[in-house]
């Protein structure tokens, strides 16, 4: 464990082995659930909202009819996972199977959007202010601090792409088969580029604008980035 009690990628995924609800990206860890109705999803939200207060700790929760879909990180921490993180994502999980929800973390995409440019350092104050953002001092990208927009972070790079824009898509790496077959059919075998394959997945589109499909992490367990 490191400072401020942050997991190690190794605690993490042991930790995560015995939580198979949860799964994990750069921006902490994560879950769904889909519930029999929305006064179930509303009844559940409060059992919910009860235990973190217990616990005072707070993960992003948001509402969806039947849906429930919950990320948790320690926001003191640098939005890296803890065991405060862990403690709760267990407490939620025993919530969620005694109410009969059903688990659907496929279901909690998260998107970033990624601009190339040759100096971050001279973009970076523009789109914090347009965006109302703030800079993430343990990952150097930018967030929304309500945690409701899209994150944004910068690509070094020496050779900007003319379409210098492009959007992340963070999701479970078992849930990326079926959007990965349906754009291959879409787009054709020669707009796929899985050069940095399972980590991320690049996608074109037939005007040359991209999305990276990432999994969170590669086989030794490493955060991505597409």
């Amino acid at each position: 464990m490191t400072g401020k009690g942050i997991l190690t990628t190794a605690e993490l995924d042991d930790a995560l082995s015995g939580l198979p609800d949860w799964r994990r990206r750069n921006t902490g860890i994560y879950t769904a659930y889909r519930c029999a109705d929305s006064a179930a999803a509303v009844d559940l939200m409060g059992r919910i909202a009860a235990v973190c207060q217990e616990l005072d700790h707070h993960p992003d929760l948001d509402w969806r009819y039947d849906h429930l879909f919950i990320d948790s990180s320690s926001h003191d921490a640098g939005g890296a996972v803890t065991k405060r993180d862990v403690r709760l994502a267990r407490r939620i999980s025993e919530l969620a199977a005694d109410a009969g929800a059903t688990p659907v973390p496929v279901e909690n995409r998260s998107y970033d959007l990624a601009l190339d440019t040759r100096d971050p350092s001279a973009l970076e104050d523009f789109w914090t202010t347009a965006l109302g953002y703030r800079r993430n001092e343990r990952t150097g990208d930018l967030r929304d601090p309500w945690g409701r927009g899209p994150g944004f972070w910068f690509q070094r790079t020496d050779t900007p792409d003319p379409r210098p824009m492009h959007v992340d898509v963070n999701g479970p790496r078992d849930g990326w088969d079926p959007v990965r077959a349906a754009l291959t059919e879409r787009a054709g075998d020669q707009r796929e580029d899985a050069t940095f394959a399972p980590r991320w997945w690049i996608y074109t589109d037939a005007d040359g604008n991209r999305v990276c499909l990432c999994s969170g992490e590669d086989d030794t367990g490493d955060d991505a980035d597409g």
